[in-house]
């Protein structure tokens, strides 16, 4: 993906004295994607609803995390005054419920993973579109992602970002991202 747009960039400066000739100047922005996910309404609410899953998923696992303290005390506890077969048992009955928690988080952490991605996906194909749009309204040539494009330094006056945030809110009241 990054030599990707390295040879876009490559491509964008090679041509660029022919498309001076074809028309009076290029028209160059870039977004900063990861702001707009930080800084739009949709982004917000995104990011709430997979922090309100998120604790959901906490408060369950804590539940067992709790069972499984009291059956660990429980088996030192008692380790003395019962049985070598009975400790075993109860041990072996520890393991168990550690291997089910254990699979239990990594199920959740795996199911979290997936709803960032999906609801991320949704986001970027929405922004995509008002990016598109804003660029073919105020006829930008090219329209960069900052941190994919690489970029390291580029005026201020051609960062988009802010507008396209706006955008994306307004276009998020029509068409909200479920």
């Amino acid at each position: 993906m990054k030599h990707f747009f390295t040879v876009v960039i490559v491509a964008a400066i090679l041509l660029a004295p022919f498309a001076a000739k074809s028309q009076s100047a290029m028209n160059i922005a870039f977004i900063d994607l990861q702001k707009v996910m930080l800084d739009s309404e949709p982004g917000k609410q995104i990011r709430g609803t997979l922090t309100k899953e998120a604790e959901r998923l906490k408060s369950s696992l804590d539940g067992k995390q709790a069972e499984l303290q009291r059956l660990k005390d429980a088996v030192e506890k008692q380790g003395a005054t019962i049985t070598p077969e009975a400790r075993a048992q109860k041990e072996k009955d520890y393991q168990a419920k550690l291997k089910d928690y254990q699979r239990l988080y990594n199920d959740y952490q795996a199911e979290l993973q997936q709803k960032d991605a999906e609801f991320t996906q949704k986001v970027l194909k929405q922004v995509e579109e008002v990016v598109r749009g804003l660029g073919e309204r105020e006829k930008y040539t090219l329209i960069f992602e900052k941190s994919g494009a690489g970029i390291l330094f580029a005026q201020p006056s051609v960062d988009i970002t802010n507008k396209v945030i706006t955008l994306f809110n307004e276009s998020a009241k029509t068409k909200p991202i479920k």
